[in-house]
């Protein structure tokens, strides 16, 4: 047992006053003689001790009730064993309210946002005014992060609203536990009032602070069904006017039940392309494909829509890509430039081709390029090697086919630097290509498909053959896919990824000499899609609140024209952070965007992308662990000083007060203080003479 105010002990000395009244009350009794006192010898001895015992309870019950009443005001308690021993000093207590959009659902008390509230302002009112408290949020905002004082704290507490921002549960303890770094006394306590999703428990990853405890407060939704968009992709990358494409849909069934016939619709441009209905069972993904033909070149503004009740903020899935009019190639020549790959590309108006000797090359240019080709060059120079590296990374594309002299070094040292085969001694045994890997996208709509779907080749498909060529070996990067392969089981045509981008590696120059595959069929498909894949794709969506970075080419426009971020019905507009690194920008948006839509990014008047935010699809499973799977997982993960608040018959206030205090004393004491004052009293009454 222990005290909150040991200093009333002092009080015990009060003791001493019932007993100092009972010795100055003692009667003294005098002998009268008269005759035939014989006869009442027994009664006056019988009277004597009845009123020697009488006084000696009444004693006892005053001085029982004094000890009682000196007990109550020094507050006894058992102390509780489930948080660490209290220091001397103030608290230092903060408290996590949850206000992720999980929090907008409806418990048995209403929304689950006004309870944890109303628990936030619980737990303070079960301390004293000379504790300190703190206030965190899903925003983590900076107005939240001094102690503040009782009358304070509730003020800021009546502000909070929902939020879009969705953070794990061990982000939030380790910002406690780094505003608890700078409280160097006072008793630290942790309160987190949540619904504790599951998708953003991350318990595995907390790290507790072995001098704070940590209360954690599950606030419980009424069971409800969600259904949204979990993510979506398109079949092909290429993107052409008049095409016909795919877009793939993943949707999540968060309920317990089975959804039968939801409409899902499919908008571009606000012009609806497609719209279906599908089933799915509880607790499933189900993936739809949703076909529609591409319109004009250009940014196309998608959504898609979904019916689903209660919970709605997640109904609407936004992306955006562009349709590019042309695409610019390049080619890198050594002594004349390749007539077959002049010839293919300046004859379809969809390309925009230009050449350059290697020594005459326009650096400047590249950022404009989608894909660039080296051929026939024996001497790289340091300066294109940089850039073309340059050029790889921030997403190009660059096809190599070597020189028909035996000067390789200098393209050697160039693929070495990138970790990709180098090209060996030149074998002059003459072959043919032997197979395709017609699983790659490059051959995607190359070749016709049977019923079932697959490409097969017959037997005596027609392929190229080879004079002569350079074997491939080697390379410290991923391993390359092999597009091509010839009889002798030796690389024909590879690509690798370097960085964002992609390299192509021909084993054999483009010249009768050495191959026909310049004059054959494959040859215009393949370099279309060289050239296709070769579009720097941006995302499709971004999430809000990830401050994932925007990757972009650095524009040509003067950067005295201020880079602006503008909500596509011109309603909100920023400047964001930007970054440029060589040809490449990266925009950064710091949490500006709240709100799930469009966006432009503009430098003046010039548009630069169209990009699509989303809402944090974790808020969307609405998942949550209950009382025992928390408890498991506070085992499991071995977590010292966590508690876990459960719902009893005492009020919240109550359970708080226990849980700091132990089991308090006081009243018991006080009860009985009145016990014995009220058998004085009834000593008095009962044993009157």
């Amino acid at each position: 047992m222990e005290f909150l105010n040991p200093f009333f002990l002092f009080a015990f000395g009060a003791l001493v006053i019932p007993v100092m009244i009972h010795l100055f009350n003692l009667r003294r009794y005098r002998k009268e003689y008269f005759t035939n006192v014989r006869f009442l010898a027994n009664i006056q001895l019988e009277t004597r001790k009845r009123s020697r015992l009488k006084q000696l309870l009444i004693l006892s019950a005053r001085m029982l009730a004094i000890f009682c009443l000196v007990l109550a005001f020094s507050q006894p308690f058992i102390p509780s064993h489930q948080l660490n021993k209290r220091k001397s000093g103030y608290r230092a207590v903060s408290i996590y309210l949850d206000n992720s959009y999980s929090m907008d659902a409806t418990g048995t008390e209403g929304k689950l946002l006004d309870l944890a509230k109303k628990r936030a302002s619980e737990i303070v009112s079960a301390y004293k005014s000379s504790d300190i408290f703190q206030l965190v949020t899903n925003d983590f905002e900076g107005k939240h992060l001094p102690f503040f004082s009782r009358e304070e704290f509730l003020g800021l507490l009546r502000e909070i609203k929902i939020s879009h921002n969705s953070v794990n549960l061990s982000e939030v303890i380790r910002r406690q536990n780094d505003i608890f770094s700078r409280q160097n006394e006072g008793n630290r306590l942790q309160y987190l009032v949540s619904d504790f999703q599951k998708s953003t428990g991350d318990f595995q990853n907390i790290r507790p602070d072995s001098m704070t405890n940590y209360i954690l407060v599950p606030v419980v939704s009424i069971k409800q069904n969600n259904l949204f968009v979990d993510s979506i992709w398109f079949t092909t990358p290429v993107h052409r006017p008049g095409q016909a494409v795919r877009l793939n849909v993943r949707i999540r069934n968060c309920g317990s039940d089975k959804l039968e016939k939801i409409p899902l619709r499919l908008t571009i441009n606000n012009i609806q392309k497609s719209v279906t209905s599908f089933t799915t069972d509880p607790g499933r993904s189900t993936e739809i494909s949703l076909p529609f033909t591409e319109d004009k070149s250009g940014f196309q503004l998608g959504r898609l829509d979904i019916t689903d009740y209660p919970v709605v903020y997640d109904d609407m899935f936004y992306f955006t890509y562009d349709i590019s009019g042309t695409l610019n190639v390049l080619s890198i020549y050594g002594y004349s430039a390749n007539p077959y790959l002049q010839s293919l590309f300046t004859s379809d108006s969809l390309f925009t081709y230009i050449a350059f000797q290697a020594n005459q090359v326009e650096y400047s240019s590249f950022n404009k390029q989608n894909l660039i080709l080296i051929s026939g060059v024996d001497e790289i120079a340091s300066g294109l090697a940089g850039e073309l590296k340059i050029f790889l990374e921030r997403g190009g594309s660059v096809c190599i086919t070597p020189p028909e002299t035996h000067s390789i070094q200098s393209l050697n040292a160039f693929l070495s630097s990138l970790g990709a085969p180098t090209l060996g001694n030149q074998d002059t045994v003459n072959q043919r290509v032997s197979s395709l890997d017609i699983e790659n996208e490059l051959f995607s709509d190359v070749f016709d498909k049977n019923s079932s779907g697959k490409i097969i080749l017959p037997d005596n498909v027609d392929l190229p053959f080879v004079l002569k060529h350079y074997p491939l070996s080697g390379g410290t990067a991923n391993t390359p896919s092999v597009l091509m392969r010839l009889q002798n089981g030796n690389p024909f045509l590879i690509s690798l990824n370097v960085g964002k981008g992609r390299l192509y590696v021909c084993s054999s120059p483009l010249e009768r000499s050495f191959t026909n595959f310049q004059q054959h069929l494959l040859f215009v498909p393949v370099m279309y899609r060289m050239a296709f894949l070769s579009e720097i794709r941006s995302s499709l969506y971004y999430v809000i609140g990830s401050n994932e970075p925007i990757d972009l080419p650095s524009d040509s426009i003067s950067e005295k024209n201020m880079l602006k971020i503008r909500e596509w019905n011109n309603s909100f507009e920023f400047i964001p952070e930007v970054r440029t690194s060589g040809q490449q920008m990266q925009v950064y948006v710091h949490g500006q965007i709240n709100e799930a839509g469009w966006y432009n990014l503009h430098r003046g008047s010039k548009l630069l992308a169209s990009l699509a935010f989303n809402y944090d699809r974790k808020e969307s499973d609405i998942n949550c662990f209950n009382y025992k799977e928390i408890e498991s997982n506070i085992k499991k993960y071995n977590l010292r000083n966590f508690l876990v608040l459960k719902p009893s018959g005492l009020p919240f206030t109550r359970q708080i007060e226990r849980l700091n205090m132990g089991f308090p004393l006081w009243k018991w004491f006080i009860i009985l203080a009145i016990v014995f004052i009220a058998a004085e009293i009834l000593i008095i009454r009962i044993l009157r003479k």
